[in-house]
């Protein structure tokens, strides 16, 4: 291929001849006057060819300018077609997500960097958390969602950051309590997690112990706030344990009782049947199950509970 002039001395040329004026091809490119000038003069010296008459400050194009300012007109045009379809092509990548508000801001979003760097012409728009799920379905790409998979007229699977449950609370809250085991904590008091209230029943089930009643329990719509109300010492959080590593860690929180045990619920994506054919939905569904095993590695290493 041919060695071919600089673009940005074509575009000089090109709005000086459409101006008939260095001055306002200047100002159209933001740009001095100087600069067009000798842009335009570099151009006529590596083609070997005048392009324009000058007479003063005035400038008409030569015949060899004029058929040249034709073809490389039409040139510069279509590159801008091609510029702006890639542009309008890479703003459809955008993936629409709905996700709740504990799952994103505890576990996705420091992760979402990382996405980002990996495939950085798809963007991430979170729509809300479930509680919108009416108002946004009809826009969303693909779900994050809770519970047991039933959902129906959609595809489902499991993210494999586990579903282990423990019961979590204040370190004050735990001292103040004799607590070796499921049992002790049927007396609460008790936090539950309005759109997950089941919780409770099932911990109790798999332990072979009678649920309490939990009709004056304090109720918390998101877990974010329930995990506040456990750190302040009003009560015992039944919680994933994966997404209160940095509490248990730091000890804000810490297990109320050693038993932990693996809810028939969890974190699952969905979407409408066939949506995964859709390049960013299979991308971003593949990135989000290679971090979910690694997270579940990490949990169930350290909180799985194994009686001596």
């Amino acid at each position: 291929m041919q060695r071919l002039p600089s673009l940005n001395a074509i575009r000089s040329f090109v709005a000086a001849a459409r101006a008939q004026s260095f001055t306002v091809a200047a100002q159209q490119l933001h740009v001095t006057q100087g600069a067009v000038s000798r842009m335009v003069q570099a151009l006529e010296q590596e083609l070997g060819v005048q392009l324009f008459n000058r007479n003063g400050r005035f400038i008409t194009l030569t015949h060899a300018g004029q058929a040249y300012y034709q073809d490389v007109s039409q040139a510069l045009l279509l590159i801008e077609e091609a510029t702006h379809k890639l542009r309008h092509e890479q703003a459809g990548q955008a993936l629409q997500l709905v996700v709740n508000s504990g799952f994103a801001i505890r576990w996705l979003m420091p992760r979402l960097p990382a996405f980002q760097q990996q495939y950085p012409n798809i963007d991430v728009h979170i729509l809300g958390g479930e509680a919108e799920l009416a108002q946004v379905s009809d826009q969303a790409d693909l779900f994050i969602r809770y519970g047991t998979g039933t959902w129906p007229g959609v595809q489902c699977e499991f993210l494999a950051v586990g579903n282990l449950m423990g019961v979590v609370c204040s370190p004050t809250l735990k001292a103040r309590h004799e607590l070796s085991g499921p049992a002790d904590l049927i007396q609460g008091p008790l936090l539950t997690h309005t759109p997950s209230s089941g919780f409770w029943a099932e911990y109790f089930a798999h332990f072979d112990l009678p649920a309490p009643d939990l009709g004056v329990a304090p109720r918390f719509y998101q877990l974010m706030l329930l995990a506040e109300a456990a750190m302040a010492g009003l009560g015992f959080a039944l919680v994933p344990l994966f997404l209160f590593q940095q509490e248990l860690d730091s000890g804000r929180l810490v297990l109320a009782v050693p038993q932990t045990f693996d809810s028939a619920r969890g974190y699952c994506t969905t979407h409408a049947p066939g949506a995964d054919s859709d390049p960013k939905v299979r991308l971003f569904k593949t990135w989000l199950q290679e971090q979910a095993q690694q997270c579940q590695g990490q949990t169930e290493a350290r909180w799985r509970y194994s009686p001596e």
